[in-house]
């Protein structure tokens, strides 16, 4: 089954082209170069170049590789998403996140650690230029008394 030129929340395409229907258990690895969504259950690894959807009634047991990541139903596992992640308010993961952006609908639960990853490309490069300290520059910095250390003693 293959969907193309489908709209994402954020309107962005997308094409799916694996759906793990509700009454369908899968064990093992899927390897995607589009995008899955699960609403039945996996135990396994998911690896997808697109977006990794997970139902309402998705259950998945596995460690998930994807460009982003929607949570409606529950995970246990590690999620590393290259762009975003969002988590529903019915969406529950247990497991570590690495995401650029991640997003936590009121309701939505995680147990296990967050890891912001850089963006690849800056939205403000001039920013970044002028927030480096160069080797050189270092002599320049004088730190600042501590504000308790000058009150008076008593």
């Amino acid at each position: 089954m293959k969907l193309k030129n489908n709209k994402n929340k954020k309107g962005q395409n997308f094409s799916l082209d694996t759906l793990i229907g509700a009454n369908t258990v899968f064990e093992g690895s899927i390897h995607s170069d589009c995008s899955v969504c699960v609403e039945g259950s996996i135990r396994g690894r998911i690896e997808a170049k697109g977006e990794v959807v997970v139902g309402r009634q998705g259950k998945v047991e596995a460690d998930i590789y994807a460009d982003s990541v929607v949570v409606g139903g529950q995970i246990v596992g590690n999620i590393n998403a290259r762009s975003r992640l969002e988590i529903t308010a019915t969406g529950r993961v247990t497991g570590d996140i690495e995401a650029t952006t991640i997003t936590v609908a009121e309701g939505g639960m995680v147990d296990g650690l967050f890891k912001m990853m850089e963006d690849v490309e800056s939205a403000y490069p001039q920013l970044e230029d002028g927030l480096s300290v160069k080797e050189n520059d270092q002599s320049d910095i004088q730190s600042q008394s501590d504000p308790i250390e000058s009150l008076p003693q008593a």
